[in-house]
């Protein structure tokens, strides 16, 4: 005679399959939505570190002669 383990109230086996899928289905849809934000968040801080978006720095014309001088060289 076969015992049991949970003796009481029966739940069917396609009803555990119903409620199982909701949380799968929202662990798809939210993995797209974070990959998506996450691509955005990459293009953003591509366009941060591009160069043309940086302020133009003044060299001082000191160094660059001291580097032509030892080089051998002049522009």
């Amino acid at each position: 005679m076969p015992q049991e383990s949970m003796p009481g109230v029966k739940i069917p086996t396609s009803l555990l399959l119903s409620l199982g899928t909701i949380p799968v289905l929202a662990v798809l849809l939210g993995s797209k939505a974070v990959l998506q934000v996450m691509r955005e968040v990459g293009e953003a801080s591509e366009e941060i570190f591009r160069g043309d978006r940086l302020p133009i720095l003044e060299l001082e014309t000191q160094n660059s002669e001291q580097v032509s001088e030892r080089s051998g060289s002049s522009f």
